[in-house]
């Protein structure tokens, strides 16, 4: 379709009378009378497309499976050879088939005994040195003070030469004065730290005196479970083929939307679109003009994984008028359900002219408030 050809026919479409008549209401120097072609200064024919392909596909894979010990196939299907290849019946609508290649199921042992293996951690021995080192801790209560008053953890009474303290420190100490109690150690009544009987030492909080910890991996069993397997003792080797129905909905809009918003809007819910019949062949409808009818064809494209396809094709003039009594604003025409829908905007014009005054307010104000400074 040549540009001329093209031309006349947006103007079929949008008629020069019809969109005079359409923006009368709006020309308020005109006193909103009849308009003439004089007072147009320009006028620019689109025309708009939109349209949805919805795609019936089936994508067919196949993947190499690996399950722990036995997996139970039997309710699945079986095919032969590739799954590409294989036959099936027409599909009722979206949805997921599995299937086993036929003969490609192994079980095989693993390696290890019989699902466990010696623990990497421990490396079998179930427990590790605790960090005490088989010594045990200071008491936390008399550190600083004696635990005897007597014999200083010696056993001998009257050992000491200097006059002790009552344990006073640490989480669990007595307060200054408090009584003590019987020296494991030294036997003396009431002069021995409650917390450790005398001995200065405690008991590992964390091996208990043993000088070990259990393996928290293995909880001390030495052997834990064989990861390769997940326990089982052996896997599970088969070829499992899938076949995916699917609806794909691919959307065109044409031109890329260059006008503002609310004519967006207005176009989206007000204006009356032609629906276009498609060709049996899928190819670009003679209602689509030429600017558009090489995005329409890649769009309609047949895909190598369809089986059936829905399309819809619908086309809308746009008419972008200035008018010279209006020379601040700029009007969209489009056809509505009743009667041509028109949508006025600010012109280039006189939006830069706002910013330019704004820019001048935005000075003037700096200006004051450094004067004022």
């Amino acid at each position: 379709m040549s540009d001329a050809t093209k031309d006349d026919a947006l103007s079929d479409d949008l008629p020069d009378a019809d969109i005079l008549k359409a923006l009368a209401p709006y020309m308020a120097r005109g006193g909103g009378g009849a308009a003439s072609l004089v007072r147009i200064r320009d006028i620019e024919r689109r025309q708009l497309v939109r349209g949805d392909v919805v795609r019936f596909t089936e994508r067919r894979t196949e993947t190499q499976r690996t399950a722990f010990g036995t997996e139970d196939l039997s309710a699945l299907p079986l095919y032969e050879g590739a799954i590409a290849d294989h036959p099936l019946p027409a599909p009722e609508g979206p949805g997921k088939l599995t299937l086993i290649r036929s003969a490609s199921y192994r079980l095989v042992p693993c390696p290890c005994d019989g699902g466990t293996q010696q623990c990497a951690s421990c490396s079998g021995c179930g427990r590790h040195p605790c960090s005490c080192r088989n010594e045990p801790p200071a008491c936390d209560v008399c550190l600083d003070v004696a635990p005897c008053s007597q014999c200083e953890t010696t056993g001998r009474r009257g050992g000491r030469t200097t006059k002790a303290r009552p344990a006073a420190a640490g989480p669990r100490a007595t307060a200054p004065g408090a009584q003590r109690i019987t020296c494991a150690v030294c036997g003396t009544a009431e002069a021995a730290c409650p917390r450790c009987s005398g001995r200065g030492r405690i008991r590992c909080p964390q091996c208990d005196g043993r000088g070990h910890e259990s393996c928290a991996r293995c909880s001390g069993r030495g052997v834990g479970t064989h990861e390769v397997c997940g326990g089982r003792g052996s896997l599970s080797h088969w070829v499992e083929g899938t076949v995916e129905y699917a609806n794909e909905k691919a959307s065109l809009s044409l031109p890329r939307p260059d006008w503002p918003d609310k004519v967006r809007d207005r176009l989206a819910g007000a204006a009356r679109w032609q629906q276009l019949d498609i060709p049996p062949g899928g190819g670009v409808p003679a209602g689509v003009d030429h600017e558009h009818r090489a995005a329409v064809s890649e769009h309609l494209a047949r895909g190598t994984v369809e089986l059936s396809r829905r399309v819809t094709l619908e086309t809308c003039p746009l008419a972008r008028v200035e008018l010279v009594d209006e020379p601040n604003r700029v009007f969209y025409v489009f056809p509505g359900a009743r009667r041509l829908e028109v949508v006025p905007t600010l012109s280039n014009q006189l939006k830069r002219r706002l910013i330019a005054a704004g820019a001048v307010i935005v000075i003037i104000v700096v200006l004051i408030l450094w004067l004022a400074s």
